[in-house]
């Protein structure tokens, strides 16, 4: 029998138009006995700067033997989709959501460089067995990467001092248009209207969204420095997901490995910045002050218990236990579903933050908040989808003769990898028969 998927993944890698499209998920299977199982190439799903191998292709392909055609059948139809993995992921985006409130409130019991630091030390041991896993090609980036997250999750910090938390949620969310800025910019991704409408969308809902959460309130303009803070939140987090996204994509299987990386980072620049604080504030200097304030003695004092256990659960549950099952469910969903149900965060914070804290939104944060959500969701969709909808024709060819990034993301994927697998298939029973 011919071991169609042994030869498939060089045939693929010669294909110059599969080149440009890393996102597709197909699964080859050949005619096996019925007591062999069909072997499967996994895709890749990557979102908010995770990529994980898929578990479930989007289509399960046979080859058949008679005319030599290949026969692709949606994996829907083939079994049912489990609904846990979305759920997990929702729920994910829930905890994320408690982030925010929480982080407000340990600011008020603790400087936020401490409260920065307790929360990471605790994240950082919970993942450090994950730490030795690295490949060694990927530490120099996962350091840099783990900088860029540093400074999301400072500026997180420093802006939850002042500013309410469902405010910082919903800038934070700016990462929609800082990623794909960043790929126009480093990767030169053509992003025309044609070529890429839903970031035009993303782009025009968010900046709509924060017109109204800045600029309509009652007192006319309200910009604030915690209001910037947020924005340099959204470019530490928006950089941070798109270097982490490319190591990602290309060896999938680095996730926890990176992202325990990135935790490690996060709590030494932490520890830093907390030292440098408490010795210029004088905090870490008073013996009084330190034993409430620096660990061990956060957990130990009984007026900081709600403090300490804010800390923990933003260390341990949403950030480490978070992650694991970010990527436990991303191998089981679609990027554009895991996009959408985590783009949801920013309701989730705000519903905490009125929860927890009692803050209260306005009709016109409310609705700059929901322009900024939509934008998530409108980056998430597919060009082709906008295109038609809009009544926009598809991009014209390069110059060389070859379409778009985005458009060979998208469009005439399956005939090529049919082509390229009978093709591979012909050559080798021609080598057989030879």
């Amino acid at each position: 029998m011919i071991h169609l998927l042994a030869i498939l993944p060089a045939a693929l890698l010669h294909s110059p138009s599969l080149r440009h499209a890393p996102q597709v998920r197909m699964a080859i299977e050949t005619p096996t006995p019925a007591s062999e199982t069909p072997t499967v190439v996994d895709g890749v799903v990557c979102a908010r700067g995770v990529c994980v191998i898929a578990d479930a292709p989007e289509e399960l392909c046979r080859l058949d033997e008679v005319d030599g055609e290949i026969i692709c059948t949606p994996t829907s139809e083939v079994a049912p989709k489990p609904i846990w993995p979305s759920a997990l992921l929702l729920g994910c985006s829930v905890l994320y959501g408690t982030n925010f409130p929480l982080g407000r409130l340990m600011n008020d019991g603790l400087p936020a460089s401490a409260s920065t630091s307790a929360r990471f030390v605790l994240a950082a041991l919970a993942l450090s067995p994950f730490l030795p896993r690295l490949a060694p090609s990927l530490r120099g980036q996962a350091v840099l990467c783990g900088c860029f997250t540093s400074l999301g999750y400072i500026s997180q910090s420093i802006a939850l001092v002042d500013t309410p938390a469902s405010t910082v949620a919903f800038l934070g969310a700016l990462t929609v248009v800082i990623c794909p800025a960043l790929s126009a910019i480093v990767d030169g991704r053509k992003l025309g209207f044609v070529d890429a409408p839903q970031t035009w969308g993303a782009a025009v809902l968010a900046l709509c969204g924060v017109a109204l959460l800045e600029l309509a309130g009652g007192d006319g303009v309200a910009v604030g420095w915690g209001d910037a803070w947020s924005i340099l939140q959204a470019v530490g987090f928006g950089t941070s997901f798109f270097l982490t996204e490319k190591m990602m994509a290309r060896d999938p299987t680095q996730a926890l490995p990176i992202t325990a990386t990135q935790c490690a980072v996060v709590a030494a620049t932490a520890a830093c910045w907390a030292t440098a604080d408490g010795v210029s504030s004088g905090w870490l200097l008073d013996e009084a002050s330190r034993s409430t304030t620096a660990m061990p003695g956060l957990f130990l004092a009984p007026q900081m218990r709600t403090v300490a256990a804010a800390a923990a659960w933003t260390g341990l549950i949403t950030t480490a236990a978070n992650r694991l099952g970010e990527t436990t469910a991303l191998g089981r969903v679609s990027s554009s579903e895991a996009s959408v149900l985590l783009a949801t965060e920013p309701l989730w914070a705000a519903l905490f933050a009125a929860t927890l804290l009692g803050e209260t939104l306005g009709a016109t944060d409310a609705a700059g908040g929901a322009l900024i959500v939509g934008a998530c969701v409108c980056n998430a969709a597919s060009p082709e989808s906008l295109r038609e909808l809009l009544g926009i024709s598809p991009p014209a060819d390069d110059g060389d003769g070859k379409a778009s990034d985005t458009a060979l993301a998208h469009t005439d994927v399956e005939p090529s990898v049919a082509d390229v697998a009978c093709a591979a298939v012909a050559r080798t029973r021609s080598s057989d028969d030879r």
